[in-house]
């Protein structure tokens, strides 16, 4: 009787520790991206578009790497959403009117934002993300709040930066510069939290950083939010936070022993 007693307890007692575990989500693994340079804000186009195709060249890690145009990059957003797998959005300041209804029209279920809840990634530079679009600051600072449901704004002019110990491990072309838009860390509250700082002018005003949204997996990050200075290495900086961090942070997709990652650039028209 004592045994059987023993074992009952020992058995419970495994029961209960079991049950106590957390269940620990797996996040989806990285998967393609697609770069947006067809309008640029705080950075000249033609400078935008060069940044673009070399981010493009530089990627080793993603699946796929796409350059698209507005008319396109609203049903790549449509097609990856809730694909297991994350996919990455890089904007160069300007957002695309097919992902976002300019005017905050669809504060809540835009494409964009399903894509971000969808476990994905929107990366940008230069002017205010979300802010701007078609060249024109229609979305505001509203658009970064409808986005990430919580009151973060990136008001930051004259930000000293300096790269922090993870931002020379992960972003080694990254300097000291001056930002003008960044994410500021009392602002990140519950389901975001700061992932991981590249850059910072050490109270708290983050430039590059990704911060992390714990429900959902959506990440957004941004680098080098200034005005003008076309010549800062925004592809490289891009291409080592995908390469160097964010590959490792989600693993990398399942790829065919005979598949390669590929590049293609799309056609692009403006219709400016």
């Amino acid at each position: 009787m004592k045994k059987v007693i023993v074992f009952m307890a020992f058995a419970m007692g495994y029961f209960l520790v079991v049950a106590a575990i957390p269940t620990i989500s797996i996040a989806a693994p990285l998967g393609e991206v697609a770069i947006y340079t067809e309008r640029a804000g705080w950075m000249g186009q033609p400078a935008a578009a060069r940044e673009g195709e070399e981010l493009a060249d530089l990627l080793k890690k993603p699946k796929k790497v796409v350059i698209l145009a507005e008319k396109e990059i609203g049903s790549w957003a449509e097609d990856h959403t809730d694909n297991d797998q994350a996919d990455i959005i890089v904007t160069f300041g300007d957002f695309p009117s097919t992902l976002y209804t300019p005017g905050n029209a669809d504060p809540d279920g835009s494409i964009a934002e399903d894509f971000l809840e969808g476990g994905n990634i929107f990366l940008n530079t230069a002017d205010y993300i979300f802010y701007v679009v078609h060249g024109a600051g229609t979305n505001g600072e509203q658009a970064l709040k409808n986005m990430m449901d919580i009151n973060a704004d990136m008001w930051a002019d004259g930000t000293a930066i300096k790269p922090t110990d993870d931002g020379k491990k992960y972003t080694p072309t990254l300097a000291a510069f001056t930002s003008a838009r960044t994410f500021k860390r009392a602002q990140i509250v519950n389901p975001w939290e700061v992932e991981v700082v590249f850059g910072d002018n050490g109270s708290g005003f983050l430039d590059p950083v990704i911060v992390h949204d714990t429900q959902t997996d959506g990440r957004i990050g941004i680098a080098y939010q200034i005005s003008g200075n076309d010549g800062l290495p925004r592809g490289e900086v891009f291409a080592e936070m995908i390469d160097n961090y964010l590959a490792d942070a989600l693993g990398a997709a399942a790829v065919a022993p005979n598949e390669k990652v590929t590049t293609t650039w799309a056609h692009i028209k403006s219709d400016i």
